[in-house]
């Protein structure tokens, strides 16, 4: 794993407190990558830390087109802050897919965002979606597919979170 120095330090500071009988996570996947676009990722890492964002959406469309690896279980990702820093790691604890005009309520719920409802989540969803729609050979919003990854908070700002 090729991490930049300070997200190395990061990451072992989060090793560095894990009890001995943990499983070894020196080979596990470990993306680094800001929260969201640089106006709400220290918002979104805020709803991290409290408990109340515990998934995040996308479409697999976008995946392809990035050439970016699907989450799986176990991940881990370092979440960065709008100005580059790391402010929380996150475990990817399921990952399951689903139509868009299929994504159940729970989802919605457990994504955190606005009044926490579907029909909040398919709005901010679609807008989010839309320029990128075409790029991404998606016709249809509504038959694509969504790759939910829900993950818990494993190390913020006080330390182990477990």
């Amino acid at each position: 794993m090729d991490l930049a120095p300070a997200h190395q330090r990061y990451w072992q500071a989060y090793l560095d407190q894990l009890p001995a009988e943990a499983d070894d996570l020196r080979n596990s996947r470990v993306i680094v990558e800001p929260a969201g676009s640089p106006a709400i990722t220290d918002h979104l890492i805020d709803l991290y830390l409290a408990g109340t964002k515990t998934a995040g959406s996308g479409l697999l469309a976008d995946y392809e087109s990035a050439g970016d690896p699907l989450p799986r279980v176990g991940d881990h990702w370092v979440a960065l802050g709008a100005s580059g820093e790391p402010r929380s790691i996150l475990r990817t604890e399921s990952v399951e897919t689903h139509a868009f005009r299929d994504v159940p309520e729970r989802i919605a719920h457990a994504e955190g965002e606005g009044d926490r409802t579907l029909a909040t989540w398919r709005r901010l969803h679609a807008e989010f979606y839309a320029p990128h729609l075409e790029a991404w050979g998606v016709e249809d919003l509504e038959q694509a597919t969504v790759v939910t990854e829900f993950f818990a908070l494993v190390f913020g700002e006080q330390g182990l979170a477990e």
